[in-house]
């Protein structure tokens, strides 16, 4: 089969490789739809460093064409799946208190996803419902991160919320926030990605100008500043801004690592004076994850705006640079 490795930064190649085999609880899929993700981006450009070669993409659905000898009934050659590939215990302390996105015995499945195929053990898959395409599948991953963001965001009925960020996160985030009765506002730099938010749902948008888009914000929501503020830029300036664009009592959610690291000043008297909450968010729970898959089966989030573009395996680096360079929004390598 053909797979994808990344031998050095910027140096992507498709090679030919043995098919993988089923183990005895696992499953062969063919992979039909598998998205570029901003982590894979870091690892292509050297940012973030990865043992090599090796095959990033774990955003993906496909069909299962092989069963190990152990595999249970239903289960069966011609399954439609999405594959989610953090494998949690349920058993350690973080699993018992409900934050199993902290599992300690975590086992990150290297689902290769930028291949022909991959082997994955039973207990990862999720059937796929009729209504769901291999495409919007491949969304339940970023889906459940966003979810589980939303864990920590209070959002009252009409509740002001300021999503920055108009990349795929910001859009899924922008959905959801509507799907919970908030007015959403939608800021990014460009122009083009914002006409993509009002479809997803954006009652207003925002071009960030010379001081982040900070005093149009306040004006949109009367002078008071929104009452969330989900940052989906991993950008220690547009973070600090984003702060002093909360309105009092106002949540502040920081869903992106700073890539590269960085810091930033924070004014102690942000959360004293005006009781504004900080928190974050990291990866996602089983409950998340199938979460997601209910909300793309019912149409409660439509993920087809958000793919701009297609490629063939065999132009994962032309793929690659699509994303690296915000060309459009989402990439996808599809089957």
């Amino acid at each position: 089969m053909r797979t994808a490795r990344l031998y050095a930064a910027g140096d992507l190649r498709v090679e030919e490789v043995p098919d993988p085999v089923p183990g005895e609880a696992e499953a062969v899929v063919r992979i039909h739809a598998s998205g570029v993700c901003p982590s894979d981006i870091r690892s292509y450009t050297g940012v973030k460093a990865v043992k090599q070669p090796w095959t990033p993409g774990h955003e993906i659905a496909g069909v299962v064409t092989a069963l190990g000898p152990q595999a249970p009934a239903p289960w069966a050659v011609g399954d439609r799946v999405a594959v989610d590939w953090r494998g949690v215990c349920g058993r350690c302390r973080q699993c018992e208190r409900g934050a199993s996105n902290f599992c300690e015995n975590v086992i990150s499945y290297p689902i290769a996803g930028f291949a022909d195929f991959t082997a994955m053990p039973l207990r990862q898959l999720h059937r796929l419902p009729d209504e769901v395409s291999f495409e919007a599948a491949s969304f339940c991953e970023p889906l459940a991160c966003v979810l589980n963001a939303h864990h920590a965001i209070p959002v009252r009925l009409g509740a002001d919320v300021l999503v920055v960020g108009a990349g795929p996160i910001g859009l899924l985030h922008t959905q959801i926030a509507a799907r919970r009765g908030a007015r959403v506002i939608v800021l990014d730099r460009l122009a083009e990605r914002l006409d993509v938010a009002r479809r997803c749902g954006a009652h207003d948008v925002v071009v960030a100008g010379d001081d982040g888009g900070a005093a149009e914000v306040r004006r949109l929501t009367g002078g008071y500043g929104p009452d969330a503020v989900i940052v989906t830029v991993g950008i220690p300036e547009v973070i600090q801004t984003a702060l002093t664009m909360a309105g009092r009592n106002a949540t502040v959610n920081l869903f992106a690592g700073t890539h590269p690291k960085g810091t930033i000043a924070v004014n102690p008297d942000i959360p004293h004076y005006d009781q504004v909450s900080i928190n974050g968010s990291h990866d996602f729970t089983p409950y998340d994850f199938s979460t997601a898959l209910r909300l793309l089966r019912f149409g409660m989030v439509d993920v087809a705006p958000l793919v701009s573009h297609r490629f063939d395996l065999a132009d994962i680096t032309k793929a690659f640079e699509t994303t690296r360079s915000q060309t459009g929004l989402k990439s996808l390598i599809v089957a």
